[in-house]
């Protein structure tokens, strides 16, 4: 039998009827009464009371479980909240011939206010100094696009103050794991106990990876007894295709776990497979559009994984209902759209083609 938590109205009621009933009056309280003050204020800390029941009850299961008593739960079996972690990549700072600059060295991101630490100099090439910079705050936000700009907050002789991002961006920094990744790594492990190295073994190791949020695991990937892997972090503002940075700790990462038996493993990120839809709205307006992508964009985001099908009936319902489309014409794509193995959908475009004018009606003597 259900428990459903009284409103703070059916409580109130309740003390009020119990306190006519003991005074055997059968009346009504009185609004102003001292019964009445009496009978709120009672209800109003039975209400909390009841509220704080309805919460304690969510934490003795591990799908309703949250903060705290989750972590409490996944440490039953051995699992913990992954940590944030901080953004490292590559800058690149005009200088003359000859100069370094030696680790240690802090370039701010005046935008975010975000500071980067020097690891390293990678190398001078033509007037240009490539360092390694690690983010000293973790982070999603500590991610950086490819030429975003960092100026070191004391100058060096030599060396320009202001530098920019490399093409492949500062990238790896994710926030503290959410109590809906850790519930759902939990669950999996529930339901998919470990099994010495199988598909789903090596899907929780990447998993246990800060920022890794979907993989796909392939046996005999390059050849009898290997095993590859392609993963996606969701959360990353710079894009969910991994950076080099992010494949190599998960490579590092479950190299650390893997059965011993298996001839090789190899992480990697996934290509991107674009799609493109092409389209006619009745009516075509500009809330219209936007309804249509969001919709399409989810549906993309739902179904659309390595090797998987978008059915073409998926595409037109996600078109038919989304809010305000009263009609329209699918040009593209024609039939299902399958993804290779090891590659990843993107939605790349949504083209709006102009509805075409409808032809006018003839005369009653055939004339246009």
């Amino acid at each position: 039998m259900s428990w459903d938590r009284p409103t703070l109205k059916q409580i109130y009621e309740r003390i009020a009827r119990d306190f006519s009933a003991r005074l055997q009056s059968g009346a009504d309280l009185i609004a102003t009464s001292a019964e009445a003050v009496l009978a709120r204020i009672w209800a109003g800390a039975a209400h909390l009371m009841h509220g704080f029941l309805a919460w304690a009850f969510l934490q003795v299961f591990v799908d309703t479980a949250e903060g705290v008593y989750l972590e409490r739960w996944a440490r039953v079996w051995g699992f913990f909240r992954k940590d944030a972690a901080s953004a490292k990549g590559r800058v690149a700072f005009p200088s003359s011939f000859g100069r370094s600059i030696e680790a240690g060295r802090i370039a701010l991101h005046q935008e975010s206010g975000l500071r980067y630490a020097v690891e390293e100099t990678v190398f001078e090439d033509g007037g240009t100094i490539l360092v390694t910079a690690t983010a000293l705050e973790p982070g999603i936000a500590s991610n950086l696009r490819p030429g975003s700009p960092l100026q070191f907050i004391s100058p060096i002789p030599g060396v320009k103050s202001q530098g920019a991002v490399d093409s492949d961006g500062i990238t790896g920094g994710v926030d503290v794991e959410s109590d809906d990744g850790l519930r759902g790594r939990l669950l999996d492990r529930l339901r998919q106990p470990p099994r010495g190295g199988a598909v789903h073994d090596y899907i929780a190791w990447a998993k246990e990876m800060p920022g890794v949020t979907r993989a796909w695991c392939y046996p005999h990937g390059k050849g009898i007894g290997t095993v590859t892997l392609c993963f996606v972090c969701d959360n990353d503002p710079v894009g969910l295709i991994p950076s080099q940075e992010m494949v190599n700790r998960v490579q590092a990462h479950i190299e650390k776990k893997r059965p011993a038996t298996a001839q090789g493993f190899e992480a990697f990120a996934p290509d991107i497979f674009p799609l493109l839809y092409d389209l006619r709205l009745v009516p075509d307006t500009d809330i219209v559009r936007s309804a249509v992508a969001d919709a399409l964009q989810d549906l993309v985001w739902r179904t659309g994984e390595p090797g998987a099908t978008i059915l073409l009936s998926h595409s037109r319902g996600a078109v038919g209902n989304a809010a305000g489309v009263h009609d329209y014409t699918l040009l593209a794509p024609v039939a299902d759209i399958v993804i290779p193995g090891g590659c990843f959908p993107i939605l790349e475009e949504i083209r709006f083609e102009d509805t075409p004018p409808s032809e006018p009606e003839p005369d009653e003597e055939g004339q246009s």
